[in-house]
């Protein structure tokens, strides 16, 4: 598919990369010369200096013939008016993103008369992602599936967890819990296991199963931790703004620390339950004296990935709070989690993947839906949720003892009416079914690909 990109920031980049792996014809638009260089070196993809909300630019990008056009330069109004251009022109789809809260909120509104296919914003995505977690402190990633009836939570283990040297059949046997632990990060390599596969600490496993049942199996395991009533979160951003909207509703206590007077006079106004407080937060003697000892949460979510980090390492050494990070540079995901961060949050990812699920449900031809696609264990597997609309032979009715699959690919749910179910060999997948598949080596826009 001919795919255009006005805007070759870091989500832009990232897109083209990924988008050309997967054979789609990609162009890029940008009017910075240096940041298309870097790009034309590193990507098999076309590259256009100009201005991508003119008609002229886009037509000799082929916006005209395009599939899709996917608008996400830094200005939400640059994004609106390249996505009706391209519209005017031909493009068949084009998505937006779109940051500012007080555009994002009247979208449904506006979305049919700007002809928008989809409409993208990272920072409210991030902050879901962040409220998933502090709501389940246990998880250093949760992802959720047909409207939250199933979960897949990410943990890593503790060198006293009670699994630890268990193997995952004896773990199934000792716990009536219906869970599959799906996909397992050990140093550097990536696991779809077996049931002789034997748990070791420090491993980071990748669970699936109903939110009560994920309840239960960490409850039962010692593994469950205490509620997060109280947030510290530092820097008061967009992200800032819409996680501590989410978690004031839900009763929770949230202190925003910001540099930026004139920021902290508007969340102050915004958002008058919070406690914000002007100060640098990378003041270490600041954050003890605002109480990070004895906070439950320490979020950390300014610009600059470098701060986040180094200011999560202090967090982290000197209190009991559940560590989050915003990061979005990918070699510095690797540092972090070298250092012992594990609850790290990507919106440049997160945007990406949701970008990528839409592409590839354009592609779909076995008539299952794409309804969500996650990036798990350090972004290395794919989890993909699928809809069953039409009967695929090979696949409806089949047993899975029956199903002939490629390698390292795993059906970890099916999703039936209101029953979440963890298959076995005796199940199979019937019309109507949603189904979660993990994939470790290979990148699906139909589930009969999953099929030898």
């Amino acid at each position: 598919m001919k795919v255009v990109i006005i805007g070759n920031g870091k989500v832009g980049s990232s897109l083209s990369s990924l988008l050309a792996k997967e054979n789609h014809d990609v162009t890029v638009v940008d009017c910075k010369p240096e940041a298309l260089r870097r790009t034309q070196f590193t990507q098999d993809i076309m590259c256009i200096e100009g201005n991508g909300a003119t008609a002229a630019t886009q037509k000799e990008a082929g916006a005209d013939k395009a599939g899709l056009l996917i608008a996400c330069t830094p200005y939400d109004e640059l994004n609106i008016l390249c996505c009706l251009i391209a519209k005017r022109l031909g493009a068949d789809r084009t998505i937006s993103r779109v940051r500012t809260p007080e555009y994002f909120t009247q979208m449904d509104l506006l979305r049919d008369e700007l002809r928008l296919s989809l409409v993208i914003n990272p920072d409210l995505t991030a902050a879901e992602e962040i409220s998933r977690i502090l709501i389940f402190p246990a998880a250093a990633k949760v992802e959720v599936f047909e409207k939250g009836k199933m979960e897949l939570i990410e943990h890593k283990l503790s060198e006293n967890s009670k699994i630890c040297g268990m193997s995952l059949a004896d773990i199934y046997r000792s716990h009536k819990i219906k869970f599959l632990i799906c996909a397992v990060a050990r140093d550097s390599e990536i696991y779809i296991p077996d049931g002789s596969f034997v748990l070791r600490p420090g491993d980071k496993i990748s669970l699936a199963a109903s939110h009560k049942n994920v309840e239960k199996f960490f409850r039962e395991t010692g593994i469950i931790a205490g509620k997060v009533k109280n947030v510290m979160m530092i820097g008061g951003g967009r992200v800032c703004y819409y996680l501590a909207s989410l978690l004031l509703n839900v009763g929770m206590r949230v202190k925003i620390i910001e540099k930026d007077l004139d920021r902290c006079h508007i969340l102050a106004e915004k958002l008058p339950k919070a406690s914000i407080i002007h100060g640098d937060g990378t003041d270490q003697e600041l954050l003890m004296e605002e109480g990070l000892s004895d906070a439950d949460s320490f979020v950390a979510l300014t610009g600059l990935d470098e701060e986040n980090i180094i200011m999560s390492m202090f967090a982290k050494n000197n209190s009991k709070a559940k560590v989050i990070v915003k990061i979005n540079r990918d070699n510095y995901r690797d540092l972090a989690s070298e250092l012992g961060l594990d609850c790290i949050v990507s919106p440049k990812s997160l945007t990406t993947s949701s970008i990528l699920s839409y592409v590839r449900s354009l592609n779909n031809t076995s008539g299952s839906n794409i309804e969500s696609l996650y990036h798990i264990v350090n972004n290395q597997v794919e989890a993909i949720e699928f809809c069953i609309k039409t009967n695929i032979p090979g696949l409806v009715g089949v047993p899975l003892r029956d199903m002939k699959l490629k390698k390292n690919i795993l059906i970890c749910a099916i999703i039936r009416r209101r029953n979440v179910i963890i298959p076995n060999g005796g199940d199979s997948i019937e019309l109507g079914d949603f189904v979660v598949v993990i994939s470790k080596d290979h990148r699906f826009s139909d589930i009969e690909d999953i099929l030898m």
